[in-house]
């Protein structure tokens, strides 16, 4: 069960991604490619007074960086940045590489997919375990496919993904439509981890090389460790697809056009929906300054929280 394969086992990567809820593909990623995302991230972290949406808090956070010198907040979809082109086309050269539209073709006998949601993390935040499909899936659920790509070769210390093999076919945690922002967030993290008590479920951590992918099933637990070494980073980018031909669960489906690979679609944005981005960037500062810091998050994705 080591679910490790290269991109040509095309039979063994359905098998065990069918059977086990993951499965991980290396030498998928062009090292040139990772090492070109590198070099505009050099000069992205150096940007002074920018704001974005992160993923772990799910608030609006400055770009900082530690100590050792990493970004401290996962950032959400690092492909939309505004102000931000060359990392935006840099992230997305790698999550639209040919080959990853191949696997997913392995994996959903769908020619076309589109991006709907992607982050990127440069040091692990820890993330608590979660079923995506509680977040985002398709309609009908469960046939949305998640990737995680290595940037690096990810250390055990360093906060390391992990996934409950199987656990798709167990029990799956919905979300009320009905309640908004996700209020009961805490609620649904409790039965999650009561879950993988009652089933006894065992974490299992991915130990992946630079230039390999991981994908799961919406049903799947999976999550993220805490970082045990500081100096360990945990560059990865994470994108979720929808197969084209299906819906988004409570929501509608914005128009797609294509990225430099026709199979890989993105959302299309009119100019009035840039302009509204831009507007949006330049409020971040005033509301990261004057927010209520002590005010709780209502979808707090950081496990140390918890």
């Amino acid at each position: 069960m080591s679910g490790f394969f290269l991109p040509n086992q095309t039979e063994a990567i359905k098998a065990h991604y069918d059977e086990y809820g993951y499965v991980v593909i290396k030498d998928v990623i062009p090292i040139g490619k990772i090492t070109g995302f590198f070099d505009v991230y050099e000069t992205f972290k150096t940007a002074k007074n920018y704001y974005f949406l992160s993923q772990d808090t799910n608030q609006i956070e400055k770009l900082e960086v530690n100590s050792q010198d990493f970004i401290e907040h996962s950032i959400l979809n690092p492909i939309d940045l505004v102000f931000q082109n060359s990392f935006n086309q840099a992230a997305l050269d790698i999550i639209s590489n040919p080959a990853i539209s191949q696997l997913l073709n392995t994996l959903s006998n769908r020619q076309k997919h589109i991006i709907w949601q992607t982050m990127f993390f440069d040091k692990s935040t820890g993330t608590v375990p979660h079923q995506d499909h509680y977040y985002l899936d398709s309609n009908p659920p469960g046939n949305l496919i998640a990737c995680w790509f290595a940037l690096e070769d990810i250390h055990s210390d360093a906060g390391a993904f992990f996934v409950v093999p199987k656990s798709q076919k167990g029990q799956l945690i919905t979300r009320n439509s009905r309640i908004r922002d996700f209020s009961d967030h805490e609620e649904y993290v409790e039965k999650i981890q009561t879950v993988i008590k009652e089933q006894n479920y065992i974490p299992q951590p991915m130990l992946l090389e630079k230039g390999s992918v991981l994908f799961w099933h919406p049903f799947l637990i999976h999550g993220a460790f805490p970082n045990m070494n500081s100096n360990h980073s945990r560059k990865s980018l994470t994108a979720h697809f929808l197969p084209e031909g299906y819906g988004r669960l409570d929501k509608k489906l914005p128009a797609q056009i294509a990225s430099k690979n026709p199979d890989i679609l993105v959302w299309k944005k009119t100019i009035v929906e840039r302009l509204k981005a831009s507007i949006r960037h330049w409020r971040f500062q005033a509301v990261y300054n004057f927010r209520n810091k002590q005010k709780p998050v209502k979808m707090e994705m950081r496990s140390s929280k918890y």
